[in-house]
């Protein structure tokens, strides 16, 4: 393991050695919370089958990613919207004030 990228994790009850980009402690943290929640999916549904256990994780992660992408996209159709709204306000308040320039966003 001369390889500063390369790294031993534990993931439900296996051992793996993992080459990434990422910096190890990176490795590690993604390691713990997949090892926590495969334990946690093991321990509800009582299945012993890792297969399936992986496949839940799995999906659930899938589900966190696109409930926060889509949480992303609407922030930032929302700051958007704000913004247009506060440069149009701007405008309107510099035409008010005698300043004739023009605001874009480009």
């Amino acid at each position: 393991m001369n390889d500063p990228n390369t790294v031993k994790i534990q993931v439900y009850g296996k051992e793996y050695t993992i080459k990434s980009p990422e910096a190890p402690d990176v490795t590690r943290e993604y390691a713990t919370y997949i090892d926590g929640l495969m334990r946690e999916i093991g321990k509800k549904t009582g299945s012993l089958d890792v297969n399936r256990i992986a496949i839940l994780a799995l999906l659930h992660v899938t589900h966190e990613f696109f409930s926060l992408r889509k949480k992303m996209e609407n922030n930032s159709r929302e700051y958007n919207r704000k913004m247009d709204e506060l440069l149009k306000e701007i405008a309107a308040s510099m035409s008010k004030g005698g300043i004739q320039t023009e605001i874009t966003t480009d």
